[in-house]
């Protein structure tokens, strides 16, 4: 199993908004599959799974979240 949380894509970043899942909740991921989309207040960057398994979604897009937060699990 692994923890998603929303990544620090930047050095002053400290928080995202989530724009999108790009997979279902439930859904199966592959390692290195694109995820969900954060926007930050420099772009939209999609983010990949970091491992293979079943999603499941925590978190709602469309809400700002710190990094670090926690938004699904794959197992």
């Amino acid at each position: 199993m692994a923890d998603i949380s929303i990544p620090k894509l930047g050095m002053s970043m400290t928080e995202a908004t989530l724009v999108e899942w790009l997979v279902e909740d439930g859904g199966q991921v592959t390692e290195g599959q694109d995820l969900y989309a954060v926007e930050t207040d420099k772009s939209v960057q999609e983010v990949q799974s970091p491992v293979s398994g079943t999603l499941t979604i925590i978190a709602e897009p469309g809400e700002v979240y710190e990094v670090g937060h926690l938004i699904a699990r794959v197992e």
